[in-house]
C-alpha cells in the first residue's frame, strides 16, 4: 500500500478538539523556555518578528508562515525586538483512535501558505464560533479547525510527512494491502493478527490505535464500498453481490449496507441509476 493511501486511511478518522483561539499582538515580554505542553498549537504569523524553538530546531518565523507545534514536544518562544508578532493562534488536540496524531505521524514544523487570505478567514471563523453561545458553535469551531489542519497538509509535499514508528507503519501497510486484495473473502481478526505475528486481542487494540476504528468495522466498510461499486457498475443481483463479498446472510448484508449508506442495496442501485442516467 502506497504512502498516500496509508495517510488517507489515518487522516480520514482524525478527531480534533479546540481548547483556545485568539488573534493578538504579543508583548515585548512574550517569552517562555523549555516547556512541554499537553496540547498542540498553530501559529499563523501576520506581522512582526520573534523566535521559536520546537524540539531541537530553532526558527525565526516570517509573515505568511503557518507553524505547527505538536503536543508533548519541548518548546520555547521569545520576542526579539520591539516589533513582536501579530498572529492568529490556537491550542488544540488531534487524535486517531484516541492516540495523539503526532505520536503516529511526523509533520514539518511549518509551511508557506499559498493563500494567506483563506487561512485568515478560517481562523476568523474559528474565533467567531468559539465566542458564540449557540448550541452548534463548538461543533462548527471544530469543523473549521479540521479545515485549518487540512489547509496545512495541502500546503505540504506528502513526502514531508513521515511515520514516527516505521515498523508500525509497515505492519499497517501490509494489513491494509491484504484487506484490499482479499475483500471478497471472509477476513477474520485471527487472519490479520497472524500476518503481523500478534495476539488477536493485542492486534485489535493496535489496529484501532493506528486507524481509529476496530478492524471488523474497517473491513465491513471496505466491503460496503465494494458493494456500492458493483451495484453501480455491474448487472449482478443483490444476492450475488452479497455472496461475492462473503456475506452468507442477505438480511445481514442489507442491514449493514443501510447502516453505512442510509438505504438498502436495491434503493441504492435505483438511486445511482437515476443519477447516472443521461
Amino acid at each position: 500500500m502506497n504512502h498516500k493511501t496509508l495517510l488517507t486511511n489515518h487522516l480520514s478518522n482524525l478527531q480534533v478538539d479546540l481548547f483556545m483561539v485568539n488573534y493578538n499582538r504579543c508583548g515585548t515580554d512574550w517569552r517562555d523556555l523549555d516547556y512541554t505542553p499537553d496540547y498542540s498549537k498553530f501559529y499563523f504569523i501576520c506581522e512582526g518578528e520573534g523566535w521559536l524553538k520546537i524540539g531541537n530546531q530553532e526558527y525565526y518565523p516570517t509573515p505568511g508562515q503557518l507553524f505547527l507545534m505538536p503536543e508533548r514536544t519541548t518548546q520555547s518562544y521569545s520576542a526579539i525586538n520591539d516589533r513582536p508578532f501579530l498572529k492568529y493562534w490556537c491550542h488544540f488536540s488531534a487524535k486517531v483512535g484516541g492516540i495523539n496524531l503526532f505520536q503516529i505521524l511526523k509533520f514539518p514544523h511549518f509551511c508557506e501558505v499559498d493563500d494567506p487570505k483563506l487561512v485568515q478567514e478560517t481562523f476568523n471563523s474559528i474565533l467567531t464560533y468559539a465566542k458564540s453561545g449557540e448550541v452548534y458553535a463548538h461543533m462548527m469551531a471544530k469543523s473549521k479547525l479540521l479545515e485549518l489542519l487540512s489547509h496545512y497538509i495541502m500546503n505540504l509535499d506528502l513526502s514531508q510527512i513521515s511515520y514516527v514508528n516505521v515498523p508500525a507503519k509497515d505492519k499497517m501497510s501490509e494489513i491494509l494491502t491484504y484487506i484490499d486484495s482479499n475483500i471478497e473473502e471472509n477476513i477474520s481478526v485471527h487472519d490479520l493478527a497472524q500476518i503481523v505475528y500478534m495476539h488477536p486481542n493485542y492486534f485489535i487494540r493496535f489496529f484501532k490505535q493506528q486507524i481509529g476504528v476496530p478492524p471488523i468495522h474497517y473491513i465491513t466498510g471496505k466491503k460496503i464500498d465494494k458493494a456500492k461499486e458493483l451495484l453501480t457498475c455491474s448487472p449482478s443481483t443483490v444476492t450475488a453481490i452479497a455472496e461475492h463479498l462473503g456475506f452468507s446472510d442477505l438480511y445481514y448484508f442489507s442491514r449493514q449496507f443501510k447502516k453505512h449508506t442510509g438505504m438498502n442495496p436495491t434503493e441504492y442501485r435505483k438511486q445511482t441509476t437515476v443519477l447516472t442516467s443521461p
